[in-house]
């Protein structure tokens, strides 16, 4: 499982990378066309606010898989470690349902502006749902294996948490 895990982690944090620059670039070319053509790309911002969601929820899926996302700890630093674990296993829990539910009302909310055409590329509007799906998706997937390796269900090591945070083994 492990392999599996590591893999899905490069191919998030790759296509983060990549999703950044190419924000990057659309909004340079959005610059470049506005002050530099008497005809500027109409495109440009649709295609940036897509690479932009993209990027937002690939990136969060991948904070989750490594455990580093942004948490207030104080409280659960003054746990002693079977209770600090136990709260993380209940935060992770509630987290994996509740990304779970808001992929699946991504969804139906990609199903209903299907036919609804963006501005300037006519593309489907579901195009800026599909990412929160898929994101959410990612991210309900990462808490649930956080989950299962607090309780012993999955080795600590498989779920391969950054080595700056201490997850669920205190």
């Amino acid at each position: 499982m492990r392999p599996i895990l590591q893999a899905l982690g490069l191919v998030e944090e790759v296509v983060a990378v990549a999703l950044l620059l190419a924000t990057a670039a659309m909004t340079l070319l959005q610059v470049a066309g506005r002050y530099l053509m008497t005809n500027p790309f109409i495109w440009t911002e649709e295609v940036t606010r897509l690479t932009l969601i993209w990027l937002a929820y690939v990136a969060a899926a991948a904070v989750t898989r490594r455990g580093v996302h942004i948490a207030v700890d104080t409280g659960l630093n003054m746990l002693n470690p079977a209770w600090r674990r136990a709260a993380n296993v209940l935060v992770h829990s509630v987290t994996a349902l509740l990304f779970a539910w808001l992929a699946y009302l991504a969804m139906v909310l990609a199903f209903k502006v299907s036919g609804l055409p963006l501005a300037a590329t006519r593309w489907s509007m579901e195009v800026m749902v599909w990412p929160t799906m898929a994101g959410c998706l990612l991210i309900a997937f990462h808490s649930l294996l956080l989950a299962l390796s607090g309780i012993g269900m999955i080795p600590a090591d498989a779920v391969n948490p950054s080595e700056e945070t201490e997850v669920i083994r205190s």
